[in-house]
């Protein structure tokens, strides 16, 4: 059985991590500083991807600092600020952050999604921080009126 995204919507919560955040290119030779960098991030959000182009790191300004130290940052992209989910998260929905991605991007904020096991993950520009947050809690708003809506409807029958 699917789980309706939109009710999952309707209980969400969201968390904006207050640090700065810089998306990093790190060189493939600096994966083992990249991993240290990651060690170091304690107390805040990081990810750190390998994929097909290399290495890419989400981290905060401290972060990024000792990135700067200890690995090759090829290319430095932000301040980004994180948000997150922050309530229960099934991890086998199925296309949870299509609708607010969309939203968002027909607003004009470039949302970068990182999915993890128990939250997603979007980093925003921090210059659209504000107006990505209201959008985010009227998105959600609308969920519960609409998830409160149909369970009236079955509740009348």
């Amino acid at each position: 059985m699917s789980i309706d995204p939109s009710a999952v919507w309707a209980r969400m919560k969201m968390r904006v991590w207050p640090e700065r955040y810089w998306l990093l290119a790190l060189t493939e030779s600096t994966a083992a500083a990249a991993a240290e960098v990651m060690l170091r991030s304690t107390g805040t959000y990081c990810c750190l991807i390998r994929d097909q182009a290399g290495i890419s790191m989400v981290v905060d300004e401290a972060g990024s600092a000792v990135a700067d130290e200890l690995a090759h940052v090829q290319a430095r992209f932000g301040p980004f600020r994180i948000v997150s989910t922050d309530g229960e998260l099934p991890f086998d929905v199925v296309g949870f952050l299509r609708p607010v991605l969309e939203v968002l991007n027909s607003a004009g904020i470039k949302a970068g999604p990182i999915c993890a096991t128990g939250h997603d993950h979007l980093f925003i520009y921090e210059k659209d921080i504000e107006q990505a947050e209201a959008i985010i809690d009227e998105f959600i708003a609308t969920s519960r009126q609409e998830s409160s809506s149909l369970q009236d409807d079955t509740t009348d029958d």
